[in-house]
């Protein structure tokens, strides 16, 4: 029997093994699709979809546990799996409201870490 060499990664970012509940949308919220977030980088995921026909070319992951989305577009497909990447925002791009909301309520919790490193010194 012949053996197979190992496939070479092409990912520039490692994936991370999750098992998240997520919700793909459109711009204005006209589909809503359940699936799991099966493995995830910086650049990229794994999702399952119970089928990848209704998935559009370009989405919102909304990732419930984390309070978070991202634009996604499909770089593969099977019936039931998809495998994307992040799609980066242009320049001029409005921040979206769940970001914004995001980084003030980090900023605002670094502010009170420092000042409790603070009374320390």
């Amino acid at each position: 029997m012949e053996q197979k060499a190992p496939e070479q990664e092409r990912r520039e970012q490692q994936r991370m093994p999750t098992y998240l509940g997520a919700q793909i949308t459109t711009d204005h919220r006209l589909i809503a699709i359940d699936c799991v977030v099966r493995n995830m980088s910086g650049k990229g995921a794994k999702i399952l979809v119970p089928s990848t026909s209704l998935v559009p070319d370009e989405f919102v992951l909304h990732i419930t546990s984390r309070e978070t989305a991202y634009r996604m577009r499909p770089r593969w497909r099977t019936h039931c799996a998809l495998g994307v990447e992040v799609v980066p925002l242009a320049d001029n791009a409005p921040v979206p409201l769940a970001a914004a909301r995001r980084k003030k309520q980090l900023e605002a919790e670094n502010a009170k870490l420092k000042g409790r490193l603070s009374e320390f010194e």
